[in-house]
């Protein structure tokens, strides 16, 4: 999928997930507490798309995303 600028997660940490979507955009996602970082998320995501990113920790995960600067924070 990154081929075509995809990234597909199964069973990814959160913190895994963000990393991998960090690699690919200059806006950066931040998780600043270890318990958020360990949630797991499945999911095919358009590389470039943080916002969508930080929708789906929202709304699936319960989490409290918000836009920071040049980037999303993500926490509990």
């Amino acid at each position: 999928g990154w081929r075509r600028g995809l990234l597909t997660f199964y069973r990814a940490t959160l913190a895994d997930a963000a990393a991998e979507m960090n690699r690919y955009n200059e806006r950066k996602i931040v998780i600043t507490d270890s318990g958020a970082a360990k949630e797991l998320i499945d999911g095919t995501f358009p590389a470039n798309d943080v916002d969508l990113f930080g929708r789906v920790a929202h709304s699936v995960l319960g989490l409290h995303v918000r836009n920071k600067g040049d980037g999303i924070v993500i926490s509990r």
